[in-house]
């Protein structure tokens, strides 16, 4: 077989969509055994053409939906620069826009090469991929797997082997990982920003991030009894540096609720005593009433004291010969 050469296109939601009627429908479950909840949202198809294979990804639920197409070409028909502008023109084409309408920063690639090949050969053909005179190798190691092997490599990876439907599992697998990328980075971003903005904005990203958290974000998304598969994943993602971001992600949000509980904590410490000044306002005698009260209290509790020390003069005087009317008239005058 021919040295191929596959290029991610990340699309840009906002302007396009993979359509859903897109190519032939491939089974996800049975290209790679996924979590349920991330199978029963991706969906995958193929389409062929005479001189080029797209494969079609789509990943998550709206409004996390994130969607790429992947063109795959002969190496021989040019140099990367070459490959990526037949590719956009194609894709373009294909899509119906005029428009930039994917992540510039997304458009990675893979590197199908047949098994056996010679390391000189190997050199030739990453050199003609990359654009890069000398590969730098740093880094790069292999997994060799039962048909083939796989090695990580800078915004892509390298495939060997003859099987279709290996290599079609290792392109949904490096999309997950592309998939996952953009999602905590994006999410992330927004993180910080509805911090400062608060309301309905803050409360809708937080949404958005628990439920991506909860529904989609797995730490290796393979299911536990394909060991295999679940090695694979891991290794064609490390250049992107997932963990990273899914730590940066988590930290963000651990971050928020603490400054959601200060703040919270801040507004009930200012806001208590308006909150009582304006209740006692309300009341419709607030502290002019209240003054008013305590004073006549006060006046009312001297009253017996008073009257005790007057009873005790008149009676010490011989007062007590007056007249009922005129005690009483004393009385009422204390009072």
């Amino acid at each position: 077989m021919d040295t191929k050469v596959a290029l991610f296109f990340l699309l840009d939601s906002g302007k396009t969509l993979m359509p859903q009627n897109y190519g032939m429908q491939l089974s996800v479950q049975k290209v790679v055994p996924l979590y349920d909840s991330l199978n029963a949202s991706s969906r995958f198809a193929k389409m062929n053409f005479p001189d080029s294979t797209v494969y079609g990804f789509s990943y998550f639920s709206k409004p996390l939906q994130t969607d790429m197409l992947v063109v795959l070409r002969d190496l021989r028909h040019g140099g990367r620069k070459a490959l990526e502008t037949q590719c956009r023109a194609q894709l373009a084409k294909l899509l119906n826009v005029d428009e930039a309408f994917y992540y510039d920063a997304y458009v990675h690639q893979v590197l199908w090469m047949p098994r056996g090949l010679q390391k000189q050969e190997f050199l030739h053909y990453l050199s003609m991929a990359t654009g890069e005179g000398e590969p730098n190798l740093e880094g790069v190691t292999r997994k060799y797997l039962s048909n083939s092997w796989v090695m990580n490599y800078r915004r892509g990876y390298i495939f060997g082997g003859k099987s279709e439907p290996d290599f079609c599992r290792s392109l949904a697998l490096y999309g997950l990982g592309m998939a996952y990328h953009r999602q905590l980075s994006m999410i992330s971003d927004r993180l910080a920003q509805s911090a400062e903005l608060g309301g309905d904005l803050l409360s809708s990203t937080q949404l958005d991030a628990y439920r991506f958290s909860s529904h989609y974000l797995f730490d290796n998304p393979v299911r536990p009894a394909h060991n295999n598969i679940a090695d694979i994943y891991q290794h064609v993602t490390q250049g992107l540096a997932l963990e990273r971001l899914e730590s940066q992600f988590r930290k963000k949000l651990s971050d928020l609720s603490t400054l959601l509980s200060i703040r919270q904590g801040h507004d009930q410490s200012s806001g208590g005593w308006t909150e009582k000044f304006l209740g006692e306002q309300r009341s419709g005698h607030g502290i002019k009433s209240n003054l008013e009260a305590n004073a006549v209290n006060k006046k009312s509790s001297r009253h017996p004291l008073i009257w005790v020390l007057v009873v005790m003069v008149l009676a010490a005087a011989g007062y007590f010969t007056l007249p009922e009317e005129q005690l009483a008239a004393l009385q009422a005058w204390f009072k």
